[in-house]
C-alpha cells in the first residue's frame, strides 16, 4: 500500500488532528470510514497536558475553570473530529507506547480489518499554549509491511519550535 505524503500547517493542535484523519478518512470506502476503530498514540500529548495543566493549577491568582483541564485531553482532539465527520467507530487513545509498540497493536487489531493510527507529538513541550504538533496518520493492515521507523522519521529535530 502506498500513500501520497503531504505537509501542512493547520492553526491549531485539534485543527491538524482533524485534517489529517480526514484525509485518512477520506481514501478509505465510506462503509468502512464510517466505523473504522482509531488507535491515537498521545503519550508526548498527555504529558504535555497534564504538564500544562499543573502550571495553570500552580499560577497564583488564577482559579482554574473546568475547560482548563477539559479542553486539554486527548480524546478531545478526536470528538471534534468524529462529530464533524459523523464516525461511529470505536476509539482507543494510549500513552506510554512508542511507535514501535504502536504499530505492533495495531497490526493485532487490523486482524479484524482495517485500523486507522494516529500519532500526535507536540513540538513545543514547555508551551503554555498550543504546543504546536506534528500529527500523521495511516491506514493499516494485518498485510502491512511496514518499518516502524517511518512514524518517528518525519519529526523535526527542534526546540520550541512551532508550525
Amino acid at each position: 500500500m502506498t500513500a501520497d505524503v503531504a505537509a501542512v500547517r493547520y492553526p491549531s493542535t485539534a485543527a491538524a488532528v482533524t485534517g489529517t484523519l480526514d484525509a485518512v478518512f477520506d481514501a478509505l470506502p465510506p462503509d468502512v470510514a464510517r466505523e473504522v476503530p482509531l488507535l491515537v498514540l498521545a503519550d508526548a500529548y498527555s504529558r504535555w497536558a497534564a504538564a500544562r495543566f499543573a502550571r495553570r493549577c500552580d499560577e497564583v491568582g488564577r482559579q482554574v475553570r473546568p475547560s482548563d483541564s477539559t479542553g486539554l485531553e486527548t480524546a478531545e482532539l478526536v470528538r471534534r473530529f468524529g462529530r464533524a465527520r459523523g464516525w461511529l467507530g470505536p476509539c482507543f487513545l494510549v500513552a506510554r507506547v512508542d511507535s514501535a509498540h504502536g504499530l505492533r497493536l495495531a497490526r493485532a487489531m487490523a486482524a479484524r480489518g482495517p485500523v486507522v493510527m494516529c500519532q500526535v507529538s507536540p513540538l513545543d513541550l514547555d508551551s503554555l499554549t498550543d504546543p504546536g504538533c506534528v500529527v500523521t496518520a495511516a491506514v493499516v493492515t494485518a498485510a502491512d509491511d511496514w518499518d516502524p521507523a517511518l512514524l518517528d522519521s518525519g519529526l523535526p529535530e527542534m526546540s520550541g519550535a512551532r508550525p
